[in-house]
């Protein structure tokens, strides 16, 4: 490691044990740097010392002096670039130079003391720093425990530690990271990658290469790899390091590679992901030249061609300061038999509510746009301190007696490889059956627009003994992609029934005219059945969504032993769950429970392209209760 002896200006090296304390510098480049080679003429640094890239040399040494440090380090100076061993030495030692550092001091050149009569807040130009900006410059942030900060004219803004509140606005580095009361080891993969997400380096390699501290990876710079290549190394270094499966929850739309991302931009969505922590070890995973080798949970869909892999990550959505809830990362992937690519269309990413907090709004990060929901399609140009406008997803209000996670804790061996190896296996029955999500006009009923909402049907432990049966109307259940679409308006709210189903005629009298209701709702009926002997118990799923409102419904209709599936008893029944919820839609919940069997609505999304509506409702349905709680008294 080489140093500058800030009493001599002279460079000495030092190695290991006998690295004695020093001061580093971070700042930004420009065109007047000064390089090893320059600086350790003597003649060159005395006749350059008003020169910007020289003159900050100059500055840092003597706060060093000032501190009681004899020495410093700083990047332009001390590595000879010259030598690639040497830099790729350097450039995989920096995080552990900066995290030893006695102290770091920032150098922010593009920020200046504005004069008595100037407008110019300090702190908006502290703000806008370029050096916010910048690749290197996030480990430079994070690794030192002591960092103050200097404006151009070497005036002292304040330390790391004071200023965390507003570093944690601009960055979106939660404060504990930055006053060191948390360990950034135990950050998420994709939270991580998450504040790399809208910083740039002048090669597009170091991208990559300056993450290598912040993994604590070793790996070798290969320049003129390119930065696509350099960044899926390092997942792939990470890979081998880390069971953290959040690496994959990234999301697709940016690469046409779907195992790794192709940027950290990609991850720009993911500041709220955590690790789940769960009660059991992560089973290993591996990736080869046949593609993802993964061993997860497995939510089922109706259609035998798309599934949805639960990831051992979390995300927290807050309301206000508080944590309101969490939900876990799901990866929509299609195929079949255990094989399977990840999915672009209806989604690319799904943060499914798992733990809400009881008697919540629903829960959400500050700032986002209140109606759409993890579908990871793009990254948005919001502040990094919030959630970009495609990833929060709108969670339903959680009650008391809710069981907040439905998902199996039965793991599935299954591979998840390139389009190039999964489409021509199964491609054209794909295309066929699921038609690219897109629901036609003719099952729409001639309705050209396309629908607002409208239900995913998932199965998180399976249809155990229960079959699908019947829907109503049947034109609006799309097996194939596993959505149900509502078309039928519900009748206006009669005064004879009130919202709980009680009978309100005697009192309401026989001529009361049917009262008008402020928007429409659409719903419809699914019915189950579970065979025992010669004999059927059916179960009928109510869904129901709201325009006024723009809330949604789900709830359970004991059917019985006897149901013909006509026209007129799916009709009757559906006329039944009207009664049941139809009287104020804005109070409308998201969850039922019936002896054994659970629907749960507690999340929506925007889907790509609108297709096969612009908002989708993921319901689960559980049809083994007892099963999921005896699972989860022995967690």
């Amino acid at each position: 490691m080489r140093l500058i002896n800030v009493v001599t200006l002279q460079v000495e090296e030092y190695f290991g044990t006998d690295i004695p304390e020093y001061a580093i510098l971070s700042h930004t480049w420009d065109a007047t740097e000064a390089t090893f080679q320059q600086w350790t003429k003597r003649m060159a640094r005395l006749r350059k010392f008003k020169v910007p890239g020289y003159a900050k040399v100059y500055g840092a040494c003597k706060l060093a002096r000032q501190d009681g440090l004899r020495y410093l380090w700083i990047d332009t100076v001390c590595i000879d670039k010259s030598s690639s061993a040497e830099l790729s030495e350097a450039i995989n030692s920096m995080f552990a130079w900066y995290e030893n550092a006695k102290v770091c001091y920032v150098y922010l050149s593009d920020v200046r003391i504005p004069s008595n009569d100037s407008n110019v807040d300090v702190l908006s130009l502290f703000r806008r720093s370029r050096w916010w900006s910048r690749g290197w410059t996030l480990q430079e942030l994070l690794a030192p425990t002591n960092i103050i900060f200097y404006t151009r004219e070497w005036v002292q803004m304040g330390t790391k530690y004071a200023l965390a509140i507003l570093i944690q606005e601009i960055t979106g580095i939660d404060e504990g990271y930055l006053r060191g009361t948390r360990r950034i080891s135990i950050c998420s993969i994709a939270q991580r990658m998450s504040w790399a997400s809208k910083r740039v380096t002048t090669r597009e390699e170091d991208l990559a290469y300056s993450l290598l501290g912040l993994f604590g990876i070793n790996m070798p710079l290969l320049y003129g790899e390119g930065g696509q290549n350099s960044f899926r190394r390092l997942q792939e270094e990470i890979i081998k390091m880390s069971d953290d499966q959040s690496i994959f929850a990234f999301e697709t739309g940016s690469s046409d590679n779907t195992l790794l991302a192709h940027h950290p931009r990609d991850f720009a969505a993911q500041g709220g992901v955590r690790p789940s922590f769960a009660r059991k070890l992560t089973p290993p995973f591996t990736l080869s030249n046949a593609g993802l080798s993964l061993t997860v949970p497995l939510i089922h869909t109706m259609s035998p061609y798309w599934v949805l892999a639960v990831l051992n990550c979390v995300e927290l959505h807050w309301d206000q300061e508080d944590v309101s809830a969490r939900s876990v990362i799901c990866l929509p992937l299609l195929g079949r038999d255990n094989k399977y690519m990840r999915a672009r269309a209806p989604v690319t990413l799904i943060s499914l509510g798992a733990d809400l907090v009881a008697g919540t709004k629903p829960a959400t990060r500050p700032k986002p746009d209140d109606n759409v929901a993890v579908t990871r399609v793009r990254s948005a140009d919001s502040d990094a301190n919030t959630v970009t406008t495609t990833s929060t997803s709108t969670l339903g209000r959680a009650t008391s007696l809710e069981i907040q996670d439905l998902t199996t804790r039965e793991d599935t061996e299954i591979l998840v490889s390139y389009f190039s190896r999964i489409y021509p296996l199964w491609g054209n029955e794909m295309d066929e059956a699921m038609k690219g999500f897109a629901v036609s006009e003719m099952m729409l009923n001639s309705n050209t627009e396309t629908p607002e909402q409208g239900f995913m049907l998932t199965f998180p432990r399976g249809l155990g003994e229960y079959r699908y049966r019947y829907s109503y109307p049947h034109t609006d259940l799309y097996p194939n992609i596993s959505f149900f679409i509502p078309s039928v308006v519900a009748p206006p709210i009669h005064p004879s029934r009130n919202a709980h189903g009680d009978d309100m005629q005697a009192s309401a009298g026989p001529n009361v005219q049917h009262q008008p209701r402020p928007g429409q709702v659409r719903r419809g009926l699914l019915v189950f059945a579970c065979s025992y002997g010669a004999n059927y118990k059916y179960v009928g799923i109510y869904l129901a969504v709201d325009s006024a409102t723009t809330n949604w419904t789900c709830r359970i209709l004991d059917l019985g032993n006897s149901f013909s599936g006509m026209r007129s008893d799916l009709e009757e029944k559906t006329a039944l769950g009207d009664g049941v919820v139809l009287g104020k839609p804005e109070e409308w919940l998201h969850y039922d429970q019936q002896d054994d069997v659970i629907v749960a609505a507690r999340t929506r999304f925007k889907t790509v392209n609108g297709k096969p509506c612009k908002q989708a409702i993921m319901v689960e349905l559980v049809f083994d209760v007892d099963e999921l709680l005896e699972e989860r008294d022995l967690e």
